[in-house]
């Protein structure tokens, strides 16, 4: 038979432009952020106020399989996010989304402490869980509270259309 895709109401931008915007996506998660970025990028240039953004990017090398270069680099140098990369296979290291993540802990966690909404898009197999993991750390060590806490928290942010997802089994 036939496999209906419903699209993902939820992944879109908060209606509310000046709200904080945290994106989250390697390689082909990239799609939809750019759609985010071109949006922003129109509101921006149609006057209205934007709330900060920032936008996780991932790809195994900077000069091979760095898609939208440029027109990353274009959005970021308009101010229509703030652009972190990482490079999985790039001089010998292996950085990774969720490390960036990590070590930008304390800006994230206050966009999120002034109602940042959260996009992870890509492979839902390894990438989500570890981004997922990095977040409720980051909370766990904000809010001194256990891990369990921790979840209950990143489900609640799941339960407000804070924590959106679009994700799929990677191979």
């Amino acid at each position: 038979g036939r496999v209906s895709v419903e699209p993902n109401d939820r992944f879109r931008l908060p209606e509310d432009p000046s709200r904080d915007v945290i994106m989250i996506g390697p390689g082909t998660g990239l799609a939809p952020f750019r759609g985010f970025l071109q949006e922003r990028a129109a509101l921006k240039a149609a006057g209205k106020t934007l709330g900060p953004a920032i936008l996780f990017f991932g790809c195994r090398h900077p000069n091979q399989d760095y898609i939208y270069r440029d027109e990353l680099n274009a959005f970021a140098a308009q101010g229509v996010c703030e652009l972190h990369t990482a490079f999985s296979r790039h001089d010998g290291k292996r950085v990774y989304v969720q490390d960036l993540v990590k070590a930008e802990a304390k800006k994230l966690w206050a966009m999120i402490e002034a109602g940042a909404h959260v996009y992870v898009c890509g492979d839902g197999s390894r990438m989500e869980p570890d981004v997922k993991r990095a977040l409720v750390d980051m909370y766990c060590d904000e809010k001194e509270v256990s891990a369990e806490e921790g979840e209950a928290w990143i489900e609640r942010m799941g339960d407000q259309n804070r924590y959106n997802l679009d994700v799929w089994a990677g191979g």
